[in-house]
């Protein structure tokens, strides 16, 4: 009986012991991880600090842009930690927190510079916690800086905190239907037409201080893209040229802008254009052949002439292949669709992302939106721009820019990839007709992977007002229309747009 009370005590103690070493290693284990996670988020908040100074959207030693999210994005990375896609994506790999529990290695999000937005638009770190008030780390337009918070500004755009959801290594991630992986971002500005003053018939019709005002408004956005594109109406020519002839001259314009005005499209940020439409040959061969000089003089790609179809060329480590069509002679012909396919299949084959612009559809505030049919206008066939979109993304074009109604119309997204069927009139002085939706035009900002994949977008909304000239609208009008026509013209469009003008998938 002894014997039976003495091997139970000892199997008590043995498991009170075995449970307690458990509990030990357990313990060892938690403060193992949490100091792992702590040594980890100091080393993060470490590199954040190297990059102090940087200018907003310089590179990173990796090579990756630094706007906010990159900037997030290259200091995790550096701890083999990642965190993907734009500052709206990364929200989404985040547990929301109560401000009051932030610590250290949290982030921050904001509204982009509307205040009035329920979108997110730019993040930052927690570096350091003092009571109520952080200091936080991020990459904005006036580069990599440290900012209390809360203060006036950040304060009236904050939206929320949150927390990674577990620091895991990159090459410890399992790939799955359910992870997002890392994606890298390109930025892709489209605007639509653009014309800045003409000297022809006479200088009347040039803008005030010579033009060199005409894109301050908006410069600051234009300029905030890894490629700036836009639809460059009329030649860029100060002599005489062979003017065009017009059966009917009340319909009919002509536009040339003095060879300086080159420098003001450099200067706003443009990378690309387009010359397919139908005032390239508005001065003949030698408006023609002038306007390519200039542009390779500043070094702005362009394409859409039949001697100059499409463009190749590579900016910030991407390759971007350039294709423009419009209904006009001297231009690739919209209605060609052999041609499309095998052009857009070899620039497929030799780039990373393949941008189409299309000059096409009838011209009007009768004409916003999109048949699916072909539009004729004045007796000239016009193309089926819904079609086109379609036949040129099945070849590989990854961006649609579409042009030449003189006002905007719906977006679309086919197969992955943006499609915007009308740009508007984006900067036409004098000579235009801004009545109405006529005036009215957006700066959209798309976001794809280095694939040409769709991601996101952002609408910026502007107007134009007596002569012309782009400026921002509070209203947000063109946004609304936007909205409209999308909503109408393609109504099985897996995109949302909201009233702020983000643009995102609509969810499975």
């Amino acid at each position: 009986m002894i014997s039976s009370f003495i091997k139970n005590s000892i199997l008590v103690l043995s498991v009170l012991f075995s449970q307690n070493l458990f509990a030990n290693n357990v313990d060892s284990l938690d403060n193992s991880s949490e100091n792992s996670s702590e040594e980890t988020i100091d080393s993060v908040i470490a590199t954040s600090k190297e990059l102090l100074g940087k200018a907003y959207r310089s590179k990173s030693p990796s090579g990756n842009l630094l706007d906010c999210s990159g900037f997030i994005k290259y200091v995790w990375s550096v701890q083999n930690i990642a965190v993907s896609g734009s500052s709206l994506t990364i929200a989404s790999q985040v547990d929301r927190i109560d401000i009051e529990n932030v610590q250290k290695g949290d982030f921050l999000f904001f509204t982009g510079r509307n205040k009035t937005s329920k979108t997110v638009g730019h993040l930052s770190m927690v570096i350091e916690k003092t009571d109520s008030t952080f200091k936080m780390i991020h990459s904005c337009n006036r580069g990599v800086v440290i900012d209390d918070f809360p203060r006036s500004y950040y304060d009236e755009r904050f939206l929320f905190a949150g927390r990674l959801k577990e620091l895991t290594p990159m090459q410890e991630q399992k790939t799955s239907d359910t992870m997002t992986p890392p994606v890298e971002s390109i930025s892709i500005i489209g605007v639509g037409d653009m014309m800045i003053g003409t000297n022809f018939p006479s200088n009347k019709y040039l803008p005030p201080n010579d033009g060199k005002d005409i894109f301050a408004p908006v410069k600051h956005i234009l300029q905030d893209a890894d490629l700036t594109f836009g639809n460059l109406e009329g030649v860029i020519l100060t002599g005489k040229g062979t003017v065009k002839r017009c059966s009917n001259p009340a319909v009919c314009y002509a536009f040339k802008s003095p060879d300086h005005y080159i420098h003001y499209y450099k200067d706003a940020g443009f990378d690309v254009v387009s010359l397919a439409n139908n005032h390239s040959g508005d001065f003949g061969l030698i408006g023609r052949k002038n306007t390519v000089k200039k542009l390779e003089e500043v070094d702005i790609k362009f394409a859409g002439l039949e001697s100059y179809p499409y463009s190749i060329f590579e900016k910030k480590g991407i390759k971007y292949g350039f294709y423009a069509v419009s209904p006009n002679r001297g231009t690739v012909r919209i209605n060609n669709y052999a041609f499309h396919k095998k052009t857009i299949a070899h620039l497929d084959s030799l780039v990373d992302i393949v941008i189409v612009s299309f000059h096409g559809g009838a011209e009007g505030s009768k004409y916003t939106n999109i048949t699916k049919k072909t539009e004729m206008f004045l007796g000239e066939n016009r193309g089926n721009p819904y079609e086109f979109a379609r036949v040129a993304i099945d070849a590989g074009a990854d961006i649609i820019f579409g042009h030449g109604p003189h006002v905007t119309r719906a977006m679309d997204i086919y197969k992955g990839r943006f499609i915007s069927y009308s740009l508007g009139n984006f900067a036409t002085y004098a000579r235009f007709s801004l009545s109405g939706v006529k005036g009215l035009a957006p700066i959209v900002k798309v976001n794809v992977t280095k694939e040409g994949k769709f991601i996101d977008a952002q609408i910026t909304a502007t107007k134009q007002t007596g002569e012309g000239g782009p400026q921002l609208d509070p209203e947000k009008r063109v946004i609304k229309e936007i909205i409209r026509l999308t909503k109408s013209n393609v109504p099985n469009s897996p995109i949302v747009i909201s009233e702020d003008g983000r643009v995102t998938m609509k969810p499975n």
